[in-house]
């Protein structure tokens, strides 16, 4: 009983160390009115002493939240930010290139979004890039949910999704493998893992 008490405190104590930073969202430069979804942005700390520094976006499902399901989007890398995919392909707003000058681009709404139906966190990651053989980067990220999860207690019941474009269809089964073994030895808290899918945008 005292090992299973220490085991809980000390897997406690490192979500509760966890760095973290997060903004709501409720406007644009170039998009007229208050953003008609929920936009979080913020930072997750991960690895050994919270030195490495994930950043990401996150918006609600404009559906329904607490019913849909929860997806990680992990962008093309190395070094390729999560914003391309927002913006440009499966969130709720994209650039309005007819009606953008300057330096100051427009936005409209994205009928198409995926977030009409899911909660999307997007996910910068790695911080510098992709090394051949180093798995570090997918027990951060595997750790980055975790936390997120800790932080955002309401997705925990949410079937979660792994899934992401390009480069990244060679690093998602490494993740999920994280998630399927963390949740077999008990790591805290269980994340409810439903599948992957790879490759959906060819670069």
């Amino acid at each position: 009983m005292g090992s299973i008490l220490s085991h809980l405190l000390s897997s406690l104590l490192v979500f509760f160390s966890t760095v973290q930073s997060q903004s709501i969202i409720k406007s644009l430069p170039g998009f007229a009115g208050d953003l008609p979804f929920k936009l979080e942005t913020g930072y997750i700390g991960v690895g050994e002493f919270d030195d490495v520094q994930l950043f990401y976006y996150f918006i609600e499902s404009e559906r329904s939240p607490k019913d849909d399901p929860m997806m990680l989007w992990l962008t093309r890398g190395p070094g390729c930010s999560s914003l391309s995919n927002l913006i440009y392909e499966i969130g709720p707003s994209n650039f309005n290139c007819d009606n953008s000058s300057g330096n100051r681009p427009s936005f409209l709404l994205n009928p198409y979004s995926w977030t009409k139906v899911a909660n999307i966190i997007f996910l910068d990651q790695p911080v510098e890039g992709y090394h051949t053989g180093d798995l570090s980067s997918d027990a951060e990220t595997y750790q980055f949910l975790r936390k997120w999860l800790m932080v955002h207690p309401e997705f925990l019941s949410n079937p979660l999704y792994i899934t992401g474009d390009s480069y990244l269809r060679m690093m998602i089964p490494i993740i999920v493998t994280e998630v399927v073994n963390g949740n077999e030895v008990g790591h805290l808290p269980p994340l409810n893992i439903k599948v992957m899918k790879l490759d959906i945008f060819r670069r």
